[in-house]
């Protein structure tokens, strides 16, 4: 009669601890960003970014200390737009694993 009370709890255990026993796999796989990343000094509030003739938004987001703009290694154009008006161009060349700081200036 004992057996027949302990007989569903000890199938209840045993299927926990086999189940506790049943690991999957797991492995980390961390992939690595080399890619070359500008970022802008002294720029205005309003200032626009336009690199290879694509508009990528507002310079103020891409200040030294604030965060890079990731681009793929190449030569690239380089324009700030400020009022509409290009008030900085440049043409350069990145490679994997570099970082460029462009200073603007935010006179006139």
């Amino acid at each position: 009669m004992m057996v027949k009370r302990f007989a569903p709890a000890a199938i209840a255990l045993s299927f926990l601890v086999l189940t506790g026993c049943v690991n999957t796999p797991t492995e980390i796989v961390q992939a690595r960003d080399d890619r070359p990343f500008i970022m802008f000094a002294e720029v205005r509030s309003g200032d626009v970014v336009v690199l290879d003739g694509i508009n990528m938004g507002a310079a103020s987001d891409y200040m030294v200390g604030k965060s890079g703009m990731r681009i793929e290694p190449g030569t690239h154009f380089l324009q700030i737009k400020r009022d509409g008006k290009t008030v900085f161009n440049q043409k350069f060349y990145v490679a994997d694993g570099v970082s460029k700081t462009f200073t603007v200036g935010a006179g006139k």
